[in-house]
């Protein structure tokens, strides 16, 4: 018989590893050469995002119940308990990994839509010098102007 709180060592554990897949997937589908598209997969599947914000209420739930039951837990228990945390940090430590990744494809994103949205403002700003003003029209000798 397992431990319910190994059970929900292991659950946590495994949605991690669910999370990780989902965010590889998103990080897959935003590697195009338009800069919109990562931004537009990512505010799709925000849910992954905010289940992962999620997560962590849910961890330190388990981390205090691991702190007050672990005088109380036979030592396979306790090492099955251990192991499973520590696989689960790395699954942590691997999401902050990706999410670090997609932070930085798009803060690479926005930069380079800062520099081409210069661009135009600098364009614009060029046409409107070189707008005639108005009525400066060219005269002839038998207009009426």
């Amino acid at each position: 018989m397992t431990n319910p709180l190994a059970a929900e060592f292991h659950d946590v554990f495994k949605l991690y590893i669910r999370l990780g897949e989902e965010l590889t997937k998103i990080m897959n589908v935003g590697n195009s050469e338009d800069p919109q598209v990562l931004s537009r997969t990512i505010l799709k599947n925000r849910e992954c995002l905010e289940r992962i914000e999620q997560m962590n209420s849910r961890v330190l739930q388990l981390s205090n119940d691991w702190k007050q039951h672990r005088d109380e837990l036979d030592p396979d228990s306790e090492k099955n308990i251990h192991t499973i945390a520590e696989a689960a940090r790395a699954q942590v430590v691997r999401l902050q990994e990706l999410c670090g990744k997609h932070m930085q494809k798009l803060n690479t994103a926005r930069d380079n839509l800062e520099k081409d949205l210069a661009e135009v403002g600098k364009g614009a700003q060029y046409l409107k010098s070189t707008t005639p003003p108005k009525n400066n029209y060219p005269k002839f000798i038998d207009s009426l102007y």
